[in-house]
């Protein structure tokens, strides 16, 4: 029987690697991690059941959860920077290294990535603090543990309360007039606000939640945007999924209102830059290495 692996028509890790550069190289800079996996997916030439394939990460499917450790790898390889929050873009180097040299730097990469752990534990062992080995598998700065358990969270709460927490991140994010209607009958609407990015103009924005574990199709913006024409000058879905490459397309389709997408990772995101649910401590870490030149120059 077929692997998920192989019935996502997804290449072996060091061609998916190799392949995601080159799907970099024709994208417009800066991206996400959503945005790669819908060009890599195309490039790939997948089908929508490919996509839909689940990965043990319930609010991923199998291509964006894999995408998210290639992105992860190229970081750490020095083919990508990232300019701001949930944005990659290419290097200098990202644009030039050779296939060969992608797998080079892998291994390199790798091999840094197991001294790095090896030293953590001796760390943890020496301090007699138990090493956590639920991350071993995941690179460095590839977050997903409490992005699931916010989003776990969110859906334990009522539909309701959904919809308010959704106003009150439309409130910090600056919008005005913010209202949960909450009426049977409103076309989908689940609420509207108003946004002044300027203080001269302003935008009557209506939005709907949509609290699923899977995707969210074209239908679903289709059916939203139809119900908020002649009302509100755009709609926003927010979404505890993730959106088909039909929903985004039809969301930016020329001539119509436009409808922006908020999925899983970007709702957590947002929560935790607002602090909405979510505490952030910050932490200084020192990174200290032995300046080995200074010793050297002392001896007479």
């Amino acid at each position: 029987m077929a692997s998920r692996w192989e019935q996502a028509g997804l290449p072996d890790w060091d061609t998916l690697l190799w392949v995601t550069l080159q799907t970099l190289r024709e994208m417009s800079m800066p991206v996400t991690v959503n945005e790669v996996a819908v060009a890599v997916s195309d490039w790939l030439q997948l089908t929508e059941e490919q996509r839909a394939i689940p990965s043990h990460d319930p609010h991923k499917n199998l291509i964006r959860f894999q995408i998210g450790f290639v992105v992860s790898y190229l970081k750490g390889m020095g083919a990508l920077d990232q300019p701001r929050r949930r944005y990659y873009s290419l290097t200098d180097d990202g644009r030039q290294i050779t296939e060969s040299e992608v797998q080079q730097r892998k291994r390199l990469h790798d091999e840094r990535v197991r001294e790095r752990r090896r030293l953590r534990k001796e760390r943890e062992a020496n301090d007699a603090i138990p090493a956590d080995e639920s991350g071993d598998d995941i690179p460095p700065g590839y977050e997903v543990d409490w992005q699931q358990e916010l989003l776990n969270e969110l859906k334990k709460i009522s539909p309701t309360a959904f919809e308010h927490l959704a106003a009150s991140l439309l409130r910090s994010a600056g919008f005005d007039e913010v209202e949960v209607t909450g009426r049977t009958g409103d076309g989908g609407i689940d609420g509207i606000g108003t946004y002044r990015p300027s203080g001269l103009i302003s935008f009557h924005t209506a939005f709907q939640c949509k609290r699923y574990q899977g995707s969210v199709g074209a239908s679903t913006v289709r059916d939203f945007r139809g119900s908020f024409v002649g009302r509100a000058d755009r709609g926003i879905i927010v979404t505890t999924g993730y959106f088909t490459r039909d929903a985004r397309a039809e969301a930016s389709r020329p001539g119509a209102n436009p409808v922006d997408l908020i999925d899983g990772e970007a709702l957590c995101d947002l929560l935790k830059e607002h602090q909405l649910g979510v505490r952030v401590t910050q932490r200084m870490v020192e990174d200290i290495t032995i300046d080995d030149a200074y010793f050297e120059r002392l001896n007479p």
